[in-house]
């Protein structure tokens, strides 16, 4: 029978995440060694390598494929408040940091972050590029979806910077959390109001 190499390669790729996020949960990402990984899903350390490129390469995955499962919840999340732009971002921002705060990932990275270590923190700050253009790409088609009027400039513009601060405050919370969605929601209401006020000059 032949062998799929791009299925081989996917199986090995969702295995191998599986058993980071396991490992990562029972011991945390600094000793968490990237041979053990190959270890315990059967697999060559070389071939490791090649699916991952290094550890980091196997975190920088870890943390896509969670906020791939955060933006499914958010798109639904979303539709349901399709007439209601501030009322959906104020949704999905709750939805996200109630996701963090039970995401084993998100957990690890903010906990060593404030322990002392951060080795993850970076995906999350320096090396956050992925994660924010994933998330920026879906909001910023949700709103030219339901809101066609608005300019795509300033709506691509306004939702990366929400991204931004809603990944700024998974980081450094407020001291009253519990506000932040609506906070975040108004701001970005009162920024898409006056983009498409001006697209009608």
């Amino acid at each position: 029978m032949t062998v799929d190499p791009g299925a081989f390669r996917r199986q090995v790729h969702e295995h191998a995440l599986d058993a980071a996020l396991a490992m990562l949960v029972e011991k945390g990402w600094d000793k968490l060694r990237f041979g053990e990984v190959a270890t315990r899903i059967g697999i060559s350390r070389p071939t490791l390598y090649a699916t991952f490129g290094s550890k980091e390469g196997l975190a920088e995955a870890l943390v896509l494929r969670e906020t791939e499962r955060f933006l499914a919840g958010i798109g639904g999340v979303l539709n349901e408040h399709e007439d209601e732009p501030e009322a959906a971002v104020a949704e999905a921002v709750r939805f996200t940091l109630a996701e963090a705060e039970r995401s084993p990932v998100l957990h690890a990275i903010l906990t060593s972050s404030r322990s002392g270590s951060d080795s993850l923190l970076p995906l999350l700050t320096t090396r956050s590029r992925p994660v924010l253009e994933a998330a920026t790409s879906v909001l910023v088609a949700w709103y030219l979806d339901h809101f066609p009027g608005l300019p795509p400039e300033e709506v691509q513009e306004g939702v990366d910077a929400l991204v931004r601060l809603v990944v700024s405050h998974l980081v450094l919370p407020a001291d009253d959390p519990a506000r932040t969605p609506q906070r975040l929601a108004r701001l970005a209401s009162r920024y898409l109001a006056m983009a498409g006020d001006s697209s009608a000059v």
